[in-house]
C-alpha cells in the first residue's frame, strides 16, 4: 500500500486495491462457486483461501497491519438478482427500491426468539434484553454469540480488517455492490469509547445501544445500529447517477480488485438489480495477538469468524490468567489504529488522532 492509499484508508476507512488478485486465482474460485452456488462458507478449499493467501493481499496487509493468522476459511458472498415485479432490473425508481442499511460486524443479529409482548410481560426491556440470560446463547440466525464473555462485558466480536475480493464486473451501480458509510469508522470507535467510559458493556445492550428494536407486529430485532451512533456519522453523501442510497458509498470493482475496510466501518451488501449474480469472497483478518494461545486454531474459523475470541460455533475457550481476550478486544475496539503497524506514521500525522 503506497502513501496515498494509506491516507485514503485513514480518511475513508476503506481503500480499493486494483488488480491485486490474479485472474488464475479468481477463475479457479469462480469455477468452484458455480458448482456450489448455494454454499456460503468453503472451509478447507484452497481455491477459495488462495484468493488471499496466494495473492498480493497477504503481503499488503502484513506491511500495512502487521503479522496475522492466515485465513483457513472465508465467506463466499454471492448476491443473486433482486426479485421484485415492481422493480425494472437495471433501472431505479423512487419508492420501489429495497432498503440497504449498514452495520458493524460481530454482534448477534436477527429476530428475537420471543415476542415483544412476552419481553414486556416478563418485566424486561428492549435495551437490556439478554443481560440476565445464558451468555452462551446464540442468535436464531446462527451468527455471533449474544455475549462474547461469561461476565457479559462485551456484546460484539471484532477483527482488524475485512478484505473483500471481487470476482466479476461490479463497475456499474446496482450490481449488489459492497457499500460503506464512508468515513464513519472514527464515529463508531468513539461510540465504543463512550460505552467503555460509562462502564459498559460494549456493544448491544450497553450505554446508548438498545439490544433490540421493535419493528412492528410484536417482533423485535437485534443487530440494528443505534440511532445515536448513526446520527454521529459524518455526512458524506454519494452523488452518483443511478445510485439510490446516497448515504452509502458503493465500492465499484472489477474481477481481481479487492477492498480493505476497517472492522469499525459500517458496511452492507446492496440489493442486486442487475441480471446476473454479484460474486465476492470476504476474509475477516485480525492482527496477531502474541499472547493468544488460539492463533491458527481451526475451531476459531480464522478468515470467516467475526467473533474470534470464541469458537466459530460459539463455544467458550479457556484462556491463561495472563491473557484477557475480551479486555484486549475492548481496548482494540476503542483504538483501532493500534493494530496497524504500517499505518503509524500516517495516523500520527493526520489531524484529530488522539489514540485510546
Amino acid at each position: 500500500m503506497n502513501e496515498a492509499e494509506k491516507r485514503e484508508l485513514y480518511r475513508d476507512g476503506f481503500v480499493v486495491l486494483r488488480n491485486i488478485v490474479s485472474r488464475d486465482l479468481t477463475q479457479r474460485a469462480k469455477e468452484l462457486i458455480r458448482q456450489n452456488p448455494t454454499t456460503i462458507v468453503h472451509g478447507d478449499d484452497a481455491r477459495i483461501n488462495d484468493l488471499y493467501n496466494q495473492s498480493g493481499l497477504a503481503e499488503t496487509l502484513e506491511h500495512a497491519m502487521g503479522p496475522h493468522t492466515r485465513p483457513i476459511n472465508a465467506q463466499v458472498a454471492v448476491t443473486m438478482p433482486y426479485s421484485n415485479d415492481a422493480v425494472v432490473r437495471g433501472t431505479f425508481k423512487p419508492g420501489q427500491i429495497p432498503p440497504a442499511q449498514a452495520h458493524v460486524d460481530g454482534g448477534w443479529a436477527g429476530p428475537c426468539p420471543i415476542k415483544y409482548s412476552e419481553i414486556k410481560a416478563a418485566g424486561q426491556s428492549l435495551h437490556t434484553w439478554g443481560s440476565d440470560g445464558d451468555p452462551r446463547s446464540m442468535g436464531p440466525a446462527g451468527g455471533a454469540p449474544l455475549w462474547q464473555d461469561r461476565e457479559r462485558t462485551l456484546a460484539i466480536g471484532s477483527y482488524t480488517a475485512l478484505a473483500a475480493v471481487c470476482l466479476n464486473d461490479q463497475r456499474r451501480p446496482g450490481k449488489g455492490q459492497f457499500a460503506v458509510r464512508r468515513g464513519a469508522h472514527e464515529a463508531v470507535e468513539a461510540y465504543f469509547r463512550m460505552q467503555r467510559e460509562q462502564g459498559g458493556p460494549v456493544g448491544g445492550g450497553g450505554p446508548g445501544w438498545p439490544r433490540l428494536k421493535l419493528l412492528g407486529n410484536d417482533t423485535a430485532f437485534a443487530g440494528i445500529m443505534p440511532e445515536a451512533m448513526v446520527n454521529s456519522y459524518p455526512d458524506n453523501p454519494c452523488e452518483m447517477d443511478g445510485w439510490p442510497w446516497p448515504e452509502l458509498t458503493p465500492v465499484l470493482m472489477e474481477e481481481g480488485d479487492a477492498v480493505i475496510a476497517l472492522h469499525s466501518l459500517p458496511h452492507t451488501a446492496t440489493p442486486n438489480l442487475s441480471d446476473d449474480p454479484r460474486m465476492n469472497v470476504l476474509f475477516r483478518i485480525r492482527r496477531l495477538r502474541p499472547d493468544n494461545p488460539y492463533e491458527g486454531d481451526r475451531r476459531i474459523g480464522w478468515g470467516v469468524s467475526d467473533h474470534p475470541d470464541r469458537t466459530l460455533g460459539g463455544e467458550f475457550l479457556d484462556y491463561p490468567d495472563s491473557y484477557d481476550p475480551f479486555r484486549t478486544s475492548i481496548d482494540r475496539l476503542c483504538d483501532h489504529w493500534s493494530e496497524w503497524d504500517g499505518m503509524a506514521d500516517i495516523v500520527t500525522q493526520m489531524p484529530g488522532y488522539a489514540g485510546q
